[in-house]
């Protein structure tokens, strides 16, 4: 497989898409650098990765992307750690608050800016510590960010995700403007409704969270945006930059 030997660095890495990512890396053997916020449920996602793939293709970092100082720590250390470039990222951290949704004149400036700060500055600053020269492959690679159908439809009182979901696909297609001359493909997925600890925390505070109408007639799997991801990662979408795909299950819009 493409991937075999390749060191890809994949935030959110302890549950959700993540995890169901690392897990498709790990059997394609590739080496990688997991990072998420959540140090208890890294731990847990470290040793179960472990039974997967040689404890020396892994390596794991505690990480809020919100500090510049630690994303680019993580990056330098990365490298460092493997001694190799870096040939791909997975950007999929992300948050979405549990409030109950809210007109925008009912949302504080505190409420706005700690989605986008993580959403959209978090991953502007994964991204820039990335693309730093003397840390990517000289041969190129791929990034892959994680947005949301959120970013491309929009949704009544959920502004600031939706918001910060249209910014993940903006910088990945301007992005992807300037990394071409060094082969460095950029592109974004845009999961629908998806089966993860996220969206189980959204409907237990809800105390509903139903599925949209989607051509498929359910929600997705992590599974299966993990395997669009892995794919972008891929030599196999060597000629594919500046793309959202969205993984909804044919949601009406």
């Amino acid at each position: 497989m493409s991937l075999t030997n390749k060191l890809i660095t994949l935030t959110g890495a302890a549950s959700g898409i993540g995890l169901s990512t690392a897990r498709l890396l790990a059997r394609r053997g590739a080496l990688i650098a997991l990072a998420d916020y959540d140090k208890p449920n890294l731990e847990a996602a470290y040793k179960e990765l472990s039974s997967l793939t040689k404890s020396s293709n892994l390596s794991s970092t505690t990480l809020d992307i919100r500090s510049t100082s630690s994303v680019n720590n993580w990056i330098e250390n990365t490298t460092k750690h493997f001694k190799r470039p870096i040939d791909g990222c997975a950007n999929i951290a992300g948050f979405h608050p549990l409030w109950t949704p809210k007109n925008v004149q009912d949302i504080s400036d505190e409420e706005f800016e700690e989605v986008l700060s993580i959403n959209t500055t978090g991953l502007f600053k994964c991204v820039r510590a990335q693309l730093k020269e003397g840390v990517f492959n000289p041969f190129g690679g791929s990034i892959v960010n994680v947005g949301s159908v959120s970013g491309l439809i929009g949704f009544a009182g959920d502004s600031p995700y939706v918001a910060s979901k249209h910014a993940t696909h903006g910088l990945t297609k301007s992005i992807s403007k300037e990394t071409g001359a060094r082969n460095i493909r950029i592109n974004a997925v845009a999961p629908g409704q998806t089966n993860t600890p996220m969206v189980h925390a959204m409907a237990a505070h809800k105390g509903v969270l139903p599925t949209p109408p989607v051509s498929l007639g359910r929600e997705g799997q992590p599974e299966e945006v993990a395997e669009l991801i892995v794919w972008l990662l891929g030599d196999e979408s060597r000629y594919i930059t500046g793309s959202v795909y969205r993984v909804d299950g044919g949601m009406v819009e």
